[in-house]
């Protein structure tokens, strides 16, 4: 029997047409965009990846979840290698795993406290606004030079209390081989606590204003950092009308959340305490031992001022720091 070669031709392209059907039907669908040696990455493993993208508002969205979903692939393909090196049951990845699982579930707490707090109202953000004119209607916006270095242990040693300008300050630290960095830095009354508003603000107008100090730790900081700074500019810059009271409802959210959370954290700790036992020479950290710089001694009785005024750290926020 003879068989033309268009039958023939036709017959193929029917098989190919039947295998890419057959294909077709075994692609991902539905809620799976995806799979890794058959594991399944679902839209919202997309969408989550997708939030962590940081592009320009033209690129199109295609790409972007393209480059999201080839990072979620490149992720399993890689932690499936590390499964099957048996890298998983290492010790320390472990407890690398407890620590960030815990970590997120710590967020998630966090979380659902802050969801019961309620919003604040535009009543009390109008109270609030009206009772820190010197965060709005009187903002005040500050240059200072600012000397930061990491506190040592000799710092109450240290003749800081005799400088009279920034200039004596960098030579004490220069005698004393300690390293620091000094450049112009701004503060602004909008996002530093009240108290330290008007503590610099009272210094600033001095006849002849010295500098002053705080310290504290900023975010990633190895240790504490001190900060001697002196005012050379103020400005006022009004921030009022309806900004002013969106950004008070802000800020009286924020504080509204974070004593709640301070609340539920102390009532946790009450309930755990008759649950927590610890170890032979282990306890809980010494809280008069907690704000010493590593391995000082206790400050002798009349030890000298640090600098002509030092500010309370307590009073200061990130904002303020440079």
């Amino acid at each position: 029997m003879r068989v033309s070669s268009t039958r023939l031709l036709a017959v193929s392209l029917l098989a190919l047409g039947l295998a890419a059907c057959d294909k077709t039907a075994d692609l991902p669908d539905g809620q799976v965009v995806a799979t890794v040696d058959g594991k399944e990455v679902t839209i919202h493993e997309l969408n989550a990846e997708l939030a962590q993208v940081r592009a320009d508002q033209n690129t199109p969205r295609k790409l972007l979840e393209q480059v999201a979903l080839a990072r979620v692939i490149e992720r399993k393909m890689l932690a499936n290698e590390a499964r099957v090196m048996k890298l998983d049951a290492r010790p320390e990845f472990l407890l690398s795993q407890t620590r960030a699982s815990e970590s997120l579930l710590v967020q998630a707490l966090q979380s659902e406290v802050t969801g019961q707090v309620p919003r604040a109202t535009r009543e009390a953000s109008q109270k609030f606004v009206e009772d820190n004119p010197q965060v709005f209607a009187d903002r005040r916006i500050f240059t200072l030079d600012q000397i930061q270095f990491l506190r040592p242990q000799n710092l109450e040693r240290l003749p800081l209390a005799r400088a009279k300008t920034m200039d004596e300050v960098e030579r004490i630290l220069v005698d004393a081989n300690i390293e620091y960095r000094r450049a112009p830095q701004q503060i602004d009354s909008l996002t530093i606590n009240p108290k330290l508003t008007s503590e610099v603000t009272r210094i600033a107008s001095a006849p002849n204003p010295e500098p002053f100090m705080f310290i504290d730790t900023p975010p990633n900081a190895i240790g504490q950092v001190v900060f001697v700074n002196n005012v050379i500019e103020t400005k006022v810059q009004p921030f009022t009308g309806e900004r002013a009271i969106s950004y008070a409802e802000v800020v009286l959210q924020q504080q509204a959340v974070q004593k709640r959370l301070a609340s539920e954290l102390e009532r946790w700790k009450a309930a755990y305490k008759p649950k927590i036992v610890y170890a032979k020479n282990y306890g809980p950290p010494d809280p008069t031992l907690l704000n010493r710089p590593a391995g000082a001694a206790p400050a002798p009785a009349q030890a000298a001022r640090p600098a002509p005024r030092t500010v309370n750290p307590d009073d200061a926020t990130s904002a303020a720091i440079g």
